[in-house]
Parts: structure tokens; C-alpha cells; sequence
């Protein structure tokens, strides 16, 4: 099992993306931190019933001083950190128009601010340990813009810019980051976004309801 013995810290475990990573992970043999700003540990005991090694941390991922204690609490346990899964992210079903600031200052706390401070600190950690591994979780709407979902269309494509940059600056130390963009996946955040849209079918699926960019791909 190539994960073995990995020391990976999950954000946004609780359910849809960030849950099946850490259950995946987990029948690899990794070694898991799993961080929920939600009570996960319901979650995370069902991995442990199962036999994985894991703990749960809850905390908010846009707050710093969260984002220290989920670190601390992750090398008290098992000593390092392998990799890192910036999946932790909300959405907004609105157009900029609809957008309040403190909607769009929170969206883009969590989902563009969160991956900031969990990666800065789990860089420094693998700057100390020789290498290690950052995958960012942001969206096919990073690349390709979709209906009525314009503050975290903004959010998704500064975490793809944000995973590219890191890769350069870190690769030399043996720091490998990389960004997928999921297409549409049935989570419960996903149903939310489609509850509150006034054109789910557009919001579902962007590339029918506006052209791809040169250059971008989904």
C-alpha cells in the first residue's frame, strides 16, 4: 500500500469529497488527522471501527490560529505530515450582483484563505522533513465559468493559480503540489448549491450555459 504508514491531513472530512478521500487513505494504510469545522467524529470512528488509524480535529481552516492548534495536533499524534488534502470549501449560488461583502469575504475566507494557511503550514513542516505532498481540491468551475456562482467560480480559480505557484516555489525541496477540478459530484454540498440556484441544470453543468475559454480545459 503506497500510503502507508502517511501521516495526511484531510480538510473538509465530514462528507462528500473530503470523506471518500479520507476512507480511501484509510484502507491505504495512511494515517489520518481529519478536520471538519462540523462534528465529524462520527465519521471518523466509523474509519477506526473499520481499522484505519485516524483522529479528528474540528476546527474553521480560515482561522489561523485554528489552523495551528490542527497542526499541533497533528504532530502530537503521529510526528510529521505527509500530505496534505485542502479540500475543506463552501459555495454560494449567486451572481455578483446578489453577492453581500460579508458573503463573498467568507467564501473566499474559506476556500481560498483555508488552503493559504493549512498549506503555509505544511510546507514549513515539510521544508524540515525533506519532502512531502499538497493536493488542492478546487473545480472544473476554477477553470470554466458557470451560472449564478460567480464568488466561488473567483475562489476556485485562485486555488488552482495558488497550486501551480506553490509547485514551483517548492518543488526543489521535494514538495510536490498538485490541483484537481473535480466535474459536478453528488455531495450534500453540491445539493445545497442546486437547492438554492434559480437554474440548477446551468450551475450543474457550466459548459452549457457558457463557451470554454482558449486554453482551459474541463
Amino acid at each position: 500500500m503506497r500510503m502507508k504508514d502517511k501521516v495526511a491531513v484531510i480538510t473538509g472530512a465530514k462528507s462528500g469529497i473530503g470523506l471518500a478521500t479520507a476512507r480511501r487513505f484509510a484502507a491505504e494504510g495512511a494515517k489520518l488527522v481529519a478536520v471538519d469545522v462540523k462534528d465529524a467524529s462520527k465519521e471518523v470512528g466509523e474509519l477506526v471501527e473499520d481499522g484505519g488509524q485516524a483522529r479528528f480535529v474540528q476546527a474553521d481552516v480560515s482561522s489561523a490560529s485554528n489552523v495551528e492548534r490542527l497542526v499541533q495536533e497533528a504532530l502530537a499524534a503521529y510526528g510529521r505530515v505527509d500530505v496534505l488534502v485542502n479540500n475543506a470549501g463552501m459555495e454560494l449560488p449567486k451572481k455578483i450582483t446578489d453577492t453581500t461583502d460579508s458573503e463573498w469575504d467568507r467564501l473566499m475566507d474559506v476556500n481560498l484563505k483555508g488552503v493559504l494557511l493549512c498549506s503555509r503550514a505544511a510546507v514549513r513542516l515539510m521544508q524540515h522533513q525533506g519532502g512531502g505532498a499538497i493536493v488542492n481540491v478546487a473545480s472544473e468551475l476554477g477553470l470554466v465559468a458557470g451560472s449564478e456562482i460567480a464568488a466561488y467560480c473567483a475562489s476556485k480559480g485562485g486555488v488552482v493559480q495558488l497550486a501551480k505557484a506553490m509547485a514551483i516555489d517548492h518543488a526543489a525541496e521535494g514538495i510536490r503540489v498538485n490541483c484537481v477540478c473535480p466535474d459536478p459530484v453528488a455531495t450534500p454540498l453540491l445539493e445545497a448549491t442546486l437547492s438554492g440556484s434559480s437554474n440548477p441544470k446551468a450551475t450543474q453543468h457550466p459548459e452549457q450555459d457558457a463557451p470554454q475559454a482558449a486554453g482551459t480545459s474541463r
